[in-house]
């Protein structure tokens, strides 16, 4: 595992996919509340769970719930091609804690408590509807005075494309945003275009 935080008996704990996932969320949260700058002071422990598949295996989240120093656990997942079967498998890990988890997550997202006062979140990417993944979702914080290079971007993945570059469907998301970031010289400013997973993770 790689995390990113204080330390595993943070109360506060929150589960993603990998090192992008992992740096995108730590600058997202950055940006919209208070992060100290020493790690033993970070508000939540960012833990990479190496795969979806991993983090949706029987007994990985249920048990994570059932440790006794955790209060809050945060579950952020691409949802490829099926949010609803994402979110299904999580439910069905934690219909034992949270019994009252509806069938369903809510587009703003889930957030929910028990009567032990443990919480849960789940975020499926991008919106919690859609097919898609992580990138799809950063693809919506690009300034709009960049929007230029980020069609000029795309334009140039789809010519590849059409000359033999074997990127795959699947993965046009990807290829658009790190071929716009490869064109910029200064980070995306994300507090300039909030979204619903920021007002999830101020609630969380």
């Amino acid at each position: 595992m790689q995390e990113m935080g204080t330390n595993k008996s943070n109360p506060k704990q929150l589960v993603v996919e990998g090192f992008q996932d992992l740096y995108s969320v730590h600058g997202l949260m950055r940006a919209h509340i208070d992060w100290p700058d020493g790690k033993e002071n970070a508000p939540v422990w960012i833990e990479i769970g190496k795969s979806a598949e991993e983090i949706l295996e029987p007994g990985y989240i249920s048990l994570k719930l059932k440790e006794p120093f955790t209060e809050t656990l945060g579950v952020i997942l691409d949802a490829d091609t099926s949010p609803r079967g994402r979110y299904g498998r999580i439910r069905k890990q934690s219909i034992e804690i949270f019994p009252d988890l509806p069938d369903d997550i809510p587009l703003g997202g889930l957030i929910v408590e028990n009567d032990d006062h443990k919480r849960l979140g789940v975020w499926i990417m991008p919106d919690n509807a859609s097919e898609g993944c992580l990138e799809v979702f950063l693809r919506h914080l690009v300034p709009n005075e960049s929007e230029p290079i980020w069609q000029h971007a795309t334009g140039s993945v789809v010519r590849a494309r059409e000359i033999g570059a074997s990127c795959r469907e699947c993965h046009l998301p990807k290829a658009f945003l790190y071929t716009w970031l490869a064109c910029r010289m200064s980070r995306v400013n994300i507090q300039a275009r909030p979204s619903h997973e920021e007002s999830w993770i101020r609630m969380l």
